[in-house]
């Protein structure tokens, strides 16, 4: 059973599908582009945990269940309860919970000395004030505690409106409720790992590309992100011990933790968000593969299933590079898309796609779903790939009406 049938999600349908499988897909959307997989589709919203178990505990009395997943698809909570309803394996229903409430996660790292930037509650307008004057000259985030894809998600400076910032932060937040943290300026990287006999298994750190920081705010929107990160030995050895701390923090001990990692000013690594789900933006399914040979969309399904994932599935095989990068037009009417055969058929290029056509509007940027398209690109090295993404993205031209 796979939770989400989004475009995101085709992937491991495929891969389930290839293995044998026979696939229940849900979804609140019955054209939803995963469901040409499937065998069996259950309509109904990812995010309805308590409904999506119902049905799943009826169907299952008819077809056997064997296992749940998702990917992509920030739903823990709709997993664990499927899991728990039907004796199958999965983190347990608190430890989703702790994942799908940051405020919640982010206090069970502070009562486990797990590091991560300074946080806080924010229960009004006057709040926000009082905290962002306390320490002058510096930067701060906020967020919806159980927000994703950047909605809502707000850089907090001297030139920010306060007032504006707290209405529209909370207005995307489903329980009302938002967070305060500590901008930690230094390298993000997106961690992917796999936790298995008290080890943390992370093939690939990705290098979090915010070139476009400045452009976007007070939206904190990233425009992609590079395998390898520049990061040594020893502080990968950290960034591992780290994500293994945190897991255990939220009660996991086995599976995939998928990791939001800043590195200070003082070379430190601290958690910013741990999510119990493999990731979307082709990392897990595209990225870490192509660089690393690890398929951690085939471990998870594994784990799903009850059947044994070895380290060896774990270890990687291989040493490429990749990038992906984000298109991001003006906004407006599109009037005009060329060039995407070639930016299809450039050197390098593993995956791409356009999220809009001729006719559509383009909004202006404000969270992860504006992005236009993107393009991923395989290279030898660090470099190789940088210069080949960009190379890609100079061959597609969108003509905007402003």
């Amino acid at each position: 059973m796979i939770i989400g049938a989004g475009v995101e999600q085709v992937p491991a349908y495929q891969r389930a599908k290839n293995r044998g499988f026979n696939i229940l897909g849900t979804d609140i959307d019955p054209n939803a582009p995963a469901l040409e997989f499937a065998d069996y589709f259950l309509q109904v919203s990812t995010k309805n945990a308590q409904e999506t178990a119902f049905n799943a505990e009826e169907f299952d009395k008819k077809i056997k269940i064997d296992g749940v997943m998702t990917i992509a698809n920030d739903v823990p909570h709709t997993v664990a309860m499927v899991a728990n309803k039907l004796n199958l394996p999965a983190i347990s229903i608190e430890s989703a919970l702790i994942a799908s409430d940051k405020l919640l996660m982010k206090n069970t790292f502070k009562m486990n000395d797990v590091p991560c930037p300074w946080f806080s509650e924010v229960k009004s307008e006057e709040e926000l004030r009082f905290f962002t004057s306390e320490r002058e000259n510096q930067k701060y985030v906020i967020k919806p505690t159980d927000g994703s894809g950047a909605r809502g998600v707000l850089l907090i400076d001297e030139n920010t409106d306060l007032s504006w910032a707290y209405k529209e932060s909370k207005s995307w937040s489903l329980s009302g409720k938002i967070i305060i943290e500590k901008f930690e300026e230094g390298m993000q990287l997106s961690t992917e790992s796999f936790i298995l006999n008290n080890k943390c298994f992370t093939p690939a750190l990705a290098e979090r590309n915010y070139a476009r920081l400045n452009q976007f705010k007070p939206y904190i929107i990233e425009d992609g992100g590079t395998i390898p990160a520049i990061v040594d030995k020893k502080l990968t050895e950290k960034i591992s011990s780290l994500i293994l701390d945190g897991a255990h923090a939220m009660g996991i001990s086995k599976g995939v933790v998928k990791g939001d990692i800043v590195i200070n000013k003082d070379g430190e690594p601290l958690i910013i968000e741990l999510a119990a789900r493999l990731s979307g933006g082709w990392l897990s399914t595209h990225q870490i593969p192509a660089a690393t040979g690890v398929d951690l969309v085939n471990a998870v399904m594994s784990e799903a299933l009850g059947i044994e994932v070895s380290e060896k599935e774990l270890t990687t095989s291989k040493k490429k590079a990749t990038a992906i990068r984000y298109f991001f037009p003006e906004k407006g009417k599109i009037l005009s898309i060329e060039g995407l055969n070639e930016l299809k058929n450039s050197h390098g290029v593993i995956k791409c796609g356009i999220f809009k056509n001729v006719g559509e509007l383009q909004p202006e940027v404000q969270m992860h779903p504006d992005r236009f398209g993107y393009v991923l690109v395989e290279g030898s090295d660090r470099k190789n790939a940088i210069k080949l993404v960009k190379d890609a993205m100079s061959k597609l031209k969108i003509g905007i009406k402003k």
